[in-house]
């Protein structure tokens, strides 16, 4: 039996929240701020790796299914005596084949509390006087559970890391910082013991360095030379690595960038360290820190999509810390990644895997967004289009004086109208899974939302929609719901800001229930057919016009426009305290 989910608690920086994995994919990026517990996280892999779950102090929560095989190893088919009264197979294991359970590991190893995830007319509870015993049972299987990644070859590239020049070793290893890969690479290309072919340097690891780097540089060979001149210093009988490349020759790695040594030592550890060690591939796991350090765009993305199929092909989990926005808007809609995000709230760390990325289709695109817009703002403002927006982030540079602006303070996003029904705004505990919605909440916990109100009239109701995002919104800290007393956002633009930005003398105020814009079942002219004469217009061109004429005195007095943006600002601004 393996364990499908594992969380642990008690190890450094983690100390009152359980964090982990609730599954392992081929590639796993884990973000956060620093001093956050990133670090923490891929010790927790190597922890897992090692198959040390009863290490020091730490605690486990552990989750899994149990597996007909496991529990025939301790519900013996031929057995009808001892705690359990009938055939211990066929009247008590059997019935747990396939049944979800959840436990807990504490230090020595031990399995302990386990819950099982079964109905009412299971004969778990149905035959109470039998759970102590078969509790026992259970947790002689949960005892022996293996993770996915037990017995697994950790391998770790620290975020400081370098290849320097280095005296010749016959013995080959590769530290996390980078020391022995200029050893490594002496041995593979000029010792003539046939066990360190040549060709996995000048060939395979060649190939794949100059299908990473493509346009950025084409690399004709890897070589070594020594430091054997006396004025060489400190490096003197040191050996030290040299790229070969087109209209330029042999340069020293020493007089290259960092980035060439970033990905150099990446392919060292995919291919060089399974070779001499003599492990396939698929036994290793390997978790990078910060690759995107002098890493160019461009690059890095190239270097993402040869992580994501290497993992695929030779089945071997990678795992990345990063606070690159390129690693966040590659692998944030991918369907072989996941994304763990982990956060400080100052006493303890915390880490949970972000699904909206993955949810429905893949409707965060639809909402207009971009990953790593809304993972690393420090709150999202969710409107339902483009110009919407526009509208928002003139207004709240109005009400600040310009001091909070987005992609600093806040980030927009869209929800886009009527797909407001497939999303909602709830708590893991609260949200519904049958109602199929994508929790927006799991993208950012800090949210204000903007709602049009649609109403006609005074007396008209707001959409049933609205009005479970307003219930759902309610219940957030720090949360704050604007439904427009006026019909649309456009509704809120005085008529001398209209008149200004279109050349015109004099337009009136729209009034709180107009219809701004023509409606298809509606016959009566629209404001705009009325005082402009036209009958469409492109939405986010008209608010970019609008917004350079809008000033807070002529927006004042608009309706619940000072109170509600006001309440906006004030809610950025504790997210930012």
């Amino acid at each position: 039996m393996h364990s499908t989910t594992i969380h642990f608690k008690g190890h450094r920086c983690f100390k009152d929240h359980y964090a982990g994995f609730e599954e392992i994919k081929p590639i796993n990026v884990i973000i956060g701020r620093n001093n956050t517990g990133k670090s923490q996280m891929l010790e927790f892999v190597s922890a897992l790796c090692h198959g040390q779950l009863g290490k020091e102090k730490w605690s486990y929560k552990c989750k899994g299914v149990l597996e007909e095989t496991s529990l025939q190893g301790v519900f013996l088919r031929d057995t009808s005596e001892g705690p359990l009264r009938g055939n211990w197979w066929s009247d008590h294991g059997r019935h747990f084949v396939g049944v979800e359970v959840e436990w807990e590991v504490h230090s020595g190893g031990h399995a302990s509390n386990p819950k099982l995830s079964v109905n009412d007319s299971h004969p778990y509870l149905r035959e109470s006087h039998f759970k102590e015993g078969r509790d026992a049972k259970i947790l002689d299987v949960l005892s022996k559970c293996r993770h996915p990644l037990n017995g697994k070859v950790f391998r770790h590239l620290l975020a400081d890391r370098d290849i320097r020049p280095e005296p010749a070793d016959t013995n080959l290893s590769l530290n996390s910082d980078g020391v022995g890969a200029t050893n490594i690479i002496r041995r593979y290309i000029t010792t003539s013991n046939d066990r360190y072919p040549r060709g996995l340097i000048q060939d395979e690891l060649l190939n794949a360095f100059n299908s990473i780097f493509a346009a950025d540089g084409r690399f004709t060979e890897i070589q070594v030379r020594v430091h054997d001149e006396p004025d060489t210093g400190k490096n003197q009988g040191h050996w030290e690595v040299f790229l070969g490349e087109e209209n330029k020759g042999l340069v020293a790695l020493s007089r290259s960038g960092s980035g060439l040594k970033t990905v150099l030592l990446v392919l060292l550890n995919l291919f060089v360290v399974p070779a001499f060690t003599g492990k396939p591939k698929s036994n290793f796991v390997f978790a990078f820190e910060e690759l995107e350090n002098n890493l160019h765009p461009a690059l890095l993305r190239r270097l993402f999509q040869y992580l994501e199929a290497y993992a695929l092909k030779e089945n071997t989990p990678i795992f990345i810390t990063t606070h690159s926005s390129v690693a966040l808007d590659f692998f944030g809609l991918s369907d072989h990644a996941q994304i763990i995000h982990v956060k400080h709230d100052g006493s303890s760390a915390s880490a949970s895997t972000v699904r909206a990325h993955f949810d429905k289709c893949g409707v965060v695109s639809e909402l207009g967004a971009k990953p790593s817009d809304l993972l690393q703002a420090n709150g999202i403002v969710w409107v339902e289009g483009p110009s919407d927006r526009v509208y928002l982030n003139r207004w709240i540079e109005l009400i600040s004086d310009g001091e909070i602006k987005e992609g600093k303070d806040y980030q927009c996003a869209f929800y886009g109208g009527a797909l407001l029904a497939r999303t909602e705004f709830a708590s893991p505990e609260e949200a519904k899974k049958e109602a199929n919605r994508v929790n927006l909440l799991r993208v950012n916990p800090n949210v204000v939302v903007v709602c049009d109100g649609d109403r006609t009239a005074p007396q008209t109701r707001i959409k049933e929609r609205v009005r479970r995002i307003k219930a759902e919104v309610a219940k957030i800290p720090n949360a704050y719901l604007w439904i427009t007393q006026g019909k649309e956002i456009e509704n809120y633009i005085p008529g001398a800001v209209i008149a200004s930005s279109q050349g015109l003398t004099t337009v009136p105020d729209p009034g709180q229930f107009d219809n701004f814009f023509p409606k298809k079942r509606i016959t009566a002219q629209s404001f705009i057919e009325s005082h402009l004469s036209v009958k469409s217009l492109d939405k986010t061109q008209f608010a970019i016009e609008c917004v350079d004429h809008m000033v807070k005195d002529n927006m004042r007095n608009r309706f619940d426009w000072l109170a509600s943006m006001t309440a906006i600002v004030t809610r950025i601004r504790e997210w930012n305290s």
